[in-house]
């Protein structure tokens, strides 16, 4: 088990991975909240994944990796599974060479995310918003009803305000 404590609280943690994810070659797959005090986040490293996968279809069982954040106070622990356990618990210790790499980069990232966060202005205008981190749960629909009606022209009165003219 890889552990890496970070002085962050929960609710900082999510940005430093993508960031430091990104910065490895990979990306946060997902999100997901486990009760009050820890989230999970799967990566997605597929250029580490490959020569795993290659040498044994099996480590498709253990993939994308997963870390967990546990809050312990003001502070937050990064934990994931050592990639080479993984060879263990597929009685192939002669692959451990290959997930070296896997276990390296989780190692990095982890750490990456437990150091203070100093990122500079530069740093952080050349990121922009994805997708993924778009919360789409309260968007209001351009048109609102099969005949093509926008919210704006029944705003207020009811019915459409301009009469033309």
């Amino acid at each position: 088990m890889l552990q890496i404590r970070s002085i962050h609280r929960l609710d900082q943690i999510e940005i430093g991975l993508r960031y430091a994810a990104e910065r490895h070659g990979g990306s946060v797959l997902s999100a997901s909240r486990m009760g009050g005090e820890a989230l999970t986040f799967t990566l997605c490293l597929p250029d580490l994944y490959a020569p795993l996968l290659a040498a044994d279809v099996r480590f498709a069982a253990f993939l994308p990796s997963r870390i967990a954040a546990c809050a312990h106070g003001g502070a937050t622990t990064l934990e994931t599974i050592s990639p080479r356990e993984f060879c263990r618990l597929l009685h192939r210790p002669e692959l451990e060479p290959l997930a070296v790499p896997l276990e390296d980069a989780l190692r990095s990232i982890m750490q990456e995310v437990a150091q203070p966060m100093a990122r500079t202005a530069s740093a952080q205008a050349e990121h922009c918003a994805t997708e993924d981190q778009v919360n789409m749960r309260a968007a209001v629909p351009q048109r609102i009803d099969c005949h093509g009606t926008k919210i704006e022209e029944l705003a207020g009165v009811g019915t459409h305000d301009a009469q033309g003219g």
